[in-house]
């Protein structure tokens, strides 16, 4: 399915898709990485402004700071986070 010409009822599916394995992932004590990789999916927004898939600041943030995202993603994801925050475009 190409995302970018998706009806509002296959993005609202996505979405509740989305939101339930976030349940099932935040029920986890730890993260595998193939479970980290279904989060940062899981975290992803749709952008009507943009018409596609969207990474927020707000979610790599939170990822950053997650103790069971695996280290070497949330150094990662920190510095993203901050170069992003300090770039007013973001």
């Amino acid at each position: 399915m190409d995302t970018n010409d998706a009806i509002p009822k296959e993005i609202a599916e996505i979405q509740r898709r989305q939101k339930k394995r976030l349940q099932q992932l935040n029920a986890l004590d730890r993260w595998t990485e193939a479970e980290f990789e279904e989060a940062v999916h899981c975290y992803n927004e749709w952008s009507t402004e943009m018409r596609g898939w969207v990474f927020p600041l707000a979610s790599i943030e939170k990822l950053a700071f997650d103790v069971r995202t695996p280290d070497k993603q949330a150094k990662t994801l920190q510095m993203i986070a901050k170069q992003m925050s300090s770039n007013p475009a973001y």
